[in-house]
């Protein structure tokens, strides 16, 4: 029961009972629609065939065709990461729904579009990489910029160790037989955006706001001063961050700096 708890105050993402998983490959997230645009020209016209832009809010946000096929995303997965290295797989839970004919035949098609990408890519990887050396690279986001470095350098304030920043939130499953939680997230100028990579979750944008030393984060918009979190202790790995409820502290969950070591201590939690 304490774990459910912990993590549904930490999160506020609820459970929901899914039949189907889909996954996609998610790119990048950019404020500027443009500078996505130029960043995305880098990429093979091969591999640009399965990339999709969606507008959300201020941002727009790059992501691969969905497929049920995660092993053809994994394939695909290191296309991406040649211009975007903080591409990931990500996966969508989706209510159950009659497939029609119809249906059947786009999710054929989707497949077979990555399929060929794939293809396609493995030829051109020579044309791929003279391409990319022959580009001359601009100052625009770009994700490595938001890898924390130096974490354990004094004197850095608060607000500059989550500001434009990505993490990896790594947590237990809700019940002892639940797969363990791991989500990727980014934090913005005011909005911090969860994603999950792992676990029975769903995803999440909320507001964030640093007062001191408390890190507030909106629940469905709306903040409650008496739910905050604290940083705790800095490794060269992952903040440990600390969830309280009024002066009573719900849980410390760790957050990664780098993908694979997330994954390895999610895989490690028993």
């Amino acid at each position: 029961m304490f774990r459910l708890f912990s993590i549904t105050i930490l999160l506020l993402l609820p459970l929901q009972s899914i039949a189907s998983v889909s996954y996609a490959v998610r790119i990048a997230v950019y404020n500027n629609a443009d500078s996505l645009q130029e960043e995305l020209n880098k990429l093979s016209p091969a591999v640009r065939k399965t990339v999709e832009i969606q507008k959300r809010g201020e941002q727009h946000v790059a992501c691969s065709a969905h497929t049920d096929n995660k092993e053809k995303l994994e394939k695909l997965l290191p296309s991406y990461k040649k211009v975007f290295p903080d591409a990931f797989i990500s996966a969508y839970q989706v209510a159950e729904i009659n497939t029609t004919q119809t249906n059947t035949v786009k999710k054929i098609e989707v497949n077979k579009t990555i399929v060929q990408t794939i293809k396609t890519d493995t030829v051109k990887t020579a044309e791929v990489k003279q391409a990319l050396s022959q580009t001359k690279q601009k100052t625009v986001y770009v994700p490595y910029s938001r890898k924390i470095v130096n974490a354990t350098k004094s004197n850095i304030p608060l607000y500059d160790r989550f500001h434009q920043k990505t993490l990896y939130l790594c947590a237990y499953g809700e019940d002892t037989w639940s797969p363990n939680i791991l989500i990727h997230v980014a934090f913005f100028d005011k909005e911090v955006i969860y994603t999950p990579i792992m676990g029975e979750v769903s995803s999440r944008r909320e507001i964030y706001t640093i007062d001191k030393n408390k890190l507030h984060i909106s629940q469905q918009g709306l903040f409650d001063s008496e739910i905050y979190s604290t940083l705790d202790s800095i490794t060269s790995d992952y903040y440990l961050i600390s969830t309280w409820v009024g002066k009573s502290k719900v849980n410390t969950i760790r957050y990664y700096f780098d993908l694979e070591a997330a994954e390895a201590y999610v895989a490690s939690l028993k």
